[in-house]
């Protein structure tokens, strides 16, 4: 959870480090849940805002409210995991996460419905837990329906062996895009090694063999097992009615009676590590990388939040001791450091990327003496006073996002109590240095590590890793903080946001606008547009530009990047500056308190940036590596080969498609003058615009920006760069990329549209109903749920209101073998949309869909601060967006059927594709 540190560090971990089994059952019944007389909701405790209750079959219920926030949560948490899947059993609870999407008895199509509600929703399973979760526009009714349809889905759902063997396939598409990243591959084959025994070393995603192969009554055994009242948490979060939804939870989950069987109690513990070990994988790939692993105590026991601080103390961007002494100092082009601090004992990790031509052998030695040299090297005050403060701020800002909090508690109810999230929280802040320097001491040696490197082609010191202390004991007299203050209940309609909505012009030329609102947390947050230059005046600029605003941050005359940082987390302030070419764009959130202070540090980070070139040269470094990274992997080929191809721009132009070599010329050509030339240029407030949201005056928060950006004024003049696309006439271009487990798919081809359009909403539609989905669009049902080709599929189109010209695209990612049947069922749907039409219902659903969507966007108050900013730069009145929806509202069946056929159907597709197709070709021609 955010409140220190997530414990799910990201996707690409989540999926790569993971876990593997305890558990099995040979019932293979159908699960139809067995009914007692609704029991009521008992109270048990409020801990800074969250309610939780209990029902007498063991549910637990976390009820999180805030009115402030028009939207809900709905996050249902099963304690199981990888950690429960017995030999032969990897991945079935990852597969099972799937197939809960499949409907229930009394809930048969819900992806429709989800659809149809204007629901955000997902699933994901990790080491310990799998949560199914709603994000929606705050609706009793529709939060009564996800109640019961979770309530269902958690007895009875219908999955058969034929979806089973259909979504499979779906599943080793998602392992062979795992098996083409190198990060994710090292981190896998590090936890393998790492762990012996316990099943934090199996991949959650499992083995493909076990995915093939396991029979269909062994994953209804396993859903009915573990997928009961007993063993699950349901979190509801945002604004809600809490006596009807006590209602809703009491009949549809109190219902249900408790399983006869216990739950089954695991028992393997990982025993000491009695040495080093290490794994080497030479594959195909960019650019090399080390990383270490040390096993860790349970993120339950005390040693716990000394390590959470270490991890930032040498993992921080910005001032961790790995930036300084491998990036900094061109051993790595990046490097960090993670934990997973989770139920059981678990990992402290390192990883660090080398460069293409860069001694990895010294990179690896250094690596491995700042990780086990801590004794030597001591954790400082000032170290540790700087991993606090970033801590504590991380745990203030989560606290204003409810919904987002309901989310995060998943990590800690897996844990054992969600409770344990504000505890930790605490105890971070309470932990010593001298404890931090113990757990560093204790853990990193050399007979704990476990070494992992990814190659493109003595006497024991044990660490006793303690048992996790008990939990009960640990809680029993914790109250928690005071709840973070509340927004105010104010929805974002067009009518509403225009009764509040500021404008205030400046003499130089930039438009303010200023929505006023009490947001939760006292946030403010403002976003900043500056265009400036035209394709004359920014001829072979967009590299340097590309540098000059990351490099504000990074120091100046006045601080360093370290100073920026602290005195950034010290004003509970986040900014972010980005240039291109063509604009610069500035976003800072803050609070009230800190906001007049907050302007006036912006401003002083604009004022005589120095662009340091040691910081530079650590960007261009990271640059090149991204670049390089690009050359074997299926996804930037074929992205960069429908560029290349489809961009009609001369060299030079700001928005030119570069090749490789030449784009790695260019960044390592760029210098500190260069940088300072095209900034003091191109940055003014000639043509701004500026977006503010939070409880301010609007004529004060314009005066202060204004006296800080009242300086960038020239005589730079300013015209938007337009898009220029080829007419291809249905290219095919095919990239071989050896020795890569996926492939990837473009489709890609001009239009003559824009968001003024006679046609644009109803094209909107046609797309939405054609490929707006994975699961229940056209192509998505075809090529992922029924061919089971495809993990990520679907269409889209690239268009604006300044352009009369916009793109189409579709994608595609499959195993190298299932392309062609990707391509060939594409062209059949599209045959099949031109000679029948869509259906009244699919039409329908897609209207709603389109609408829900838009409503649910806007419950995001900084996301109606990007549309105003939006309507600011396109000079249109709020008005227009309701008028879209009107519009939505009465497009018909023939109007969706004729934009679809003129623009999509009657296209000669452009094809762009990459994978390792001659070993497919070789394969089948040795089986003739």
């Amino acid at each position: 959870m955010k409140f220190i540190k997530p414990t799910l560090i990201g996707l690409s971990v989540a999926l790569a480090l993971n876990l593997g089994g305890c558990a099995t059952a040979t019932d293979s019944t159908s699960p139809t849940a067995a009914k007692v007389q609704s029991s009521p909701l008992t109270y048990v405790r409020s801990v800074e805002g969250i309610e939780e209750y209990s029902l007498e079959n063991g549910l637990k219920v976390l009820l999180y409210p805030d009115a402030s926030q028009p939207k809900t949560l709905v996050n249902i948490t099963y304690r199981v995991g990888s950690i429960n899947e017995y030999y032969g059993e990897t991945g079935m609870a990852h597969l099972l996460e799937h197939m809960l999407f499949k409907g229930s008895t009394n809930y048969k199509d819900i992806d429709k419905e989800f659809k149809k509600r204007g629901m955000g929703t997902n699933a994901t399973t990790w080491l310990d837990r799998t949560n199914y979760f709603e994000v929606f526009d705050a609706n009793e009714e529709s939060l009564a329906w996800a109640i019961g349809m979770e309530a269902d889905r958690m007895m009875n759902a219908t999955f058969t062996e034929e979806e089973l063997q259909s979504e499979m396939t779906v599943v080793r598409n998602e392992m062979e895009r795992n098996e083409t990243n190198e990060f994710r591959m090292l981190m896998s084959r590090m936890s393998s090694m790492a762990f012996l025994w316990h099943n934090y070393g199996n991949s959650t995603i499992g083995a493909r063999s076990d995915v093939e192969n396991f029979p269909f009554e062994k994953l209804r055994a396993f859903y009915k097992k573990h997928y009961r009242p007993d063993n699950a948490v349901i979190t509801i979060a945002g604004r809600f009615n809490k006596e009807d939804t006590i209602k809703n939870i009491e009949k549809e989950f109190g219902s249900i009676a408790k399983p006869a069987t216990p739950i089954e109690a695991l028992y393997t513990v990982e025993p000491v590590q009695d040495g080093e070990r290490e794994v080497n994988i030479r594959r195909v790939g960019d650019l090399p990388y080390i990383g270490l692993s040390y096993h860790a105590p349970s993120g339950l026991h005390a040693d716990a939040a000394a390590l959470t601080l270490l991890e930032n103390i040498l993992g921080d961007a910005t001032r961790g001791r790995l930036q300084k002494q491998l990036v900094e100092t061109e051993l790595a082009t990046a490097a960090n450091n993670f934990s997973f601090l989770l139920k059981d004992s678990s990992q402290f990790l390192f990883l660090a990327q080398g460069s293409k031509d860069g001694d990895i052998k010294k990179l690896e030695d250094k690596l491995i003496e700042i990780a086990e040299s801590i004794k030597e090297h001591p954790i400082t005050e000032a170290e540790l006073k700087s991993a606090k403060l970033t801590l504590a701020t991380q745990a203030e800002k989560s606290m204003r996002n409810v919904t987002g909090v309901g989310m995060e508690l998943s990590e800690y109810i897996a844990k054992g109590d969600y409770r344990h999230a504000f505890y930790f929280r605490d105890v971070v802040a309470d932990t010593t240095l001298e404890q931090v320097q113990a757990a560093a001491e204790k853990y990193l040696v050399r007979s704990n590590r476990t070494l992992g490197r990814f190659i493109p082609t003595e006497k024991p010191v044990r660490a006793e890793i303690p048992s996790a202390p008990d939990l009960t004991e640990l809680l029993k007299d914790y109250k928690g903080k005071e709840v973070a203050s509340a927004g105010e209940v104010y929805d974002n309609t067009v009518t509403n946001i225009k009764k509040r909505l500021v404008k205030l012009d400046w003499a130089e030329g930039t438009k303010v606008n200023v929505y006023p609102k009490i947001l939760r947390g006292e946030q403010i947050i403002m976003n900043m547009h500056f265009p400036s230059g035209t394709a004359e005046t920014l001829t072979n600029k967009a590299t340097a530009l590309s540098f000059a605003g990351s490099l504000i941050k990074l120091g100046n005359d006045k601080y360093s990047k370290e100073d920026i940082a602290t005195r950034l987390d010290e004003l509970k302030t986040s900014i972010s500056v980005s240039t291109s070419a063509g604009s610069t764009n500035i976003s800072l959130k803050t609070d009230k308190t800190n906001m007049p202070a907050a302007v006036t540090f912006l401003g002083e980070l604009l004022a005589n940036p120095t662009f340091p070139e040691s910081e530079l040269e650590i960007m261009k470094r990271s640059s090149v590596a991204r670049i390089e990274s690009q050359r074997n992997d299926p996804s930037a080929i074929a992205s960069n080969s429908f560029r290349k191809s489809l961009y009609n721009y001369p060299a030079g132009h700001p928005k030119a498609y570069v090749e490789l070599d030449q784009a790695i010329a260019n960044v390592n050509a760029v210098t500190v003058a260069d940088i300072k030339a095209v900034y003091n240029s191109h940055f003014n407030i000639n043509n701004g615009h500026i977006a503010v949201v939070g409880d301010v005056k609007a004529a004060d928060v314009s005066e202060q920006l204004h006296t800080v950006l009242k300086p960038y004024v020239n005589n730079t003049p300013y015209q938007h760069l337009g898009t220029d696309y080829k007419d291809l006439k249905g290219a095919l271009v095919s990239t071989e990329t050896p020795d890569k487990a996926n492939s990837q798919l473009y489709v890609i081809n001009p239009i003559e549209m824009n968001v003024k359009h006679e046609d644009y909403l109803a094209l909107t539609i046609a797309n939405k109903i054609f490929g707006g989905s994975a699961f229940s669009s056209r192509i998505g049902s075809r090529i992922r749920v029924k061919e089971g080709f495809s993990y990520s599929v679907g269409s889209g189109m690239n268009v604006n209101t300044l352009d009369t010209q916009g793109l189409f695209y579709a994608y595609a990612i499959a195993a190298p073998e299932n392309m062609e049947g990707v391509i060939a069922a594409f062209n059949e749907e599209v045959q099949k949309v031109v000679a029948e039409g869509f259906t009244a219902e699919e039409l329908d659903l897609s209207t709603n869909g389109f609408i829900n969507d838009r409503n649910r966007s806007w419950a995001s108050d900084a996301t109606v601060n990007t549309v105003i900013m939006g309507a600011s730069k396109k000079k249109e009145d709020l008005a227009f967006y309701d008028e879209q929806i009107e519009q939505v509202k009465a497009l018909t069946l023939e109007d969706v059927n004729n934009a679809f056929n003129k623009y999509i159907g009657s296209m000669e597709f452009n094809v762009f594709k990459a994978g390792d197709f001659a070993k497919i070709a070789a394969q089948e021609k040795a089986t003739k």
